[in-house]
């Protein structure tokens, strides 16, 4: 499936430089890769690569040594350059300027950095989110075998049901189209429905949404769900058929900038919904 984005302009531009703030690190992992070698999702490859760090706090603190480091070095030069009355030469001057403006930076970028707690706070709201939203999404998949005994037409009905309760997760400039199945599964039109309840159908994959561990500069977290094979062939790694990901913004307390897409193996499985 094509990749969708829905973006939020609303005090964004690209030019907005994002530094990102790493919580302690867990067990959970974020690689993104299927057992195929596929990359999901473009980008997600970013963040695996963030080397491990202590509590966000370090980060200020680090920032701050930054700071006091550049703040001595202008004194060392000072210091070295004002051996006599004509005081320092151009070019210990321009060192100063240079050392000056670099603590000047430091100092903007030490003042948008979140607190330590509230920068975890905001994690675990953005992962509680996350995990309600993929719970939701994990209900469409009882409406696969109605939609395929229906030659791929969904019955919007039982669509809406679901898609009301995503809504208030999402800002208003994420299209509610986009709030439809993500992925569904063609093999689920002969599973087992259980009690014929959500929770117990027996589904090929479920969404799992992954851990955030990055607090943007501005207030955002991203966040990325895996559509994941529940059966897995004997002796394979259960594949990833299908991702999303959107942006967790921490001041509106919504998910912004929805993307989604298909691995070219959950492409080849995947049932196919008409409009």
């Amino acid at each position: 499936m094509a990749s969708t984005r829905i973006d939020e302009s609303e005090g964004r531009t690209e030019a907005t430089r994002r530094r990102r703030f790493v919580s302690a690190p867990s067990e959970v992992t974020q690689n993104q890769t299927s057992s195929s070698g596929e990359s999901i999702p473009a980008g997600q490859e970013e963040q695996d690569q963030e080397p491990e760090q202590g509590p966000l706090m370090s980060r200020r603190a680090a920032i701050g040594g930054v700071g006091m480091g550049a703040a001595a070095l202008v004194c060392f030069v000072l210091g070295m350059g004002s051996g006599g009355p004509a005081g320092v030469s151009r070019e210990t001057a321009d060192e100063v300027f240079a050392l000056q403006d670099e603590i000047r930076d430091v100092q903007i970028t030490e003042e948008t950095l979140p607190e330590s707690k509230d920068a975890d706070r905001g994690l675990v709201t953005a992962q509680t989110s996350a995990d309600q939203i993929a719970k939701l999404q994990n209900q469409y998949r009882i409406l696969t075998g109605d939609i395929a005994a229906a030659g791929g037409k969904i019955d919007q009905g039982a669509v809406q049901r679901i898609q009301r309760g995503l809504i208030p997760y999402f800002a208003p400039s994420v299209d509610q189209s986009a709030l439809t199945p993500w992925y569904l599964l063609a093999s689920d039109k002969d599973a087992p429905k259980g009690t014929g309840l959500a929770m117990s159908f027996d589904s090929g994959f479920r969404w799992v949404a992954q851990r955030p561990y990055l607090v943007s500069e501005n207030s955002t977290v991203m966040v990325t769900w895996l559509a994941v094979q529940t059966h897995a062939p004997k002796g394979q790694e259960p594949a990833v058929l299908a991702w999303s990901r959107a942006e967790y913004d921490l001041v509106r307390k919504t998910f912004i900038n929805l993307e989604t897409g298909t691995t070219t193996t959950g492409q080849a499985l995947r049932q196919e919904v008409k409009a």
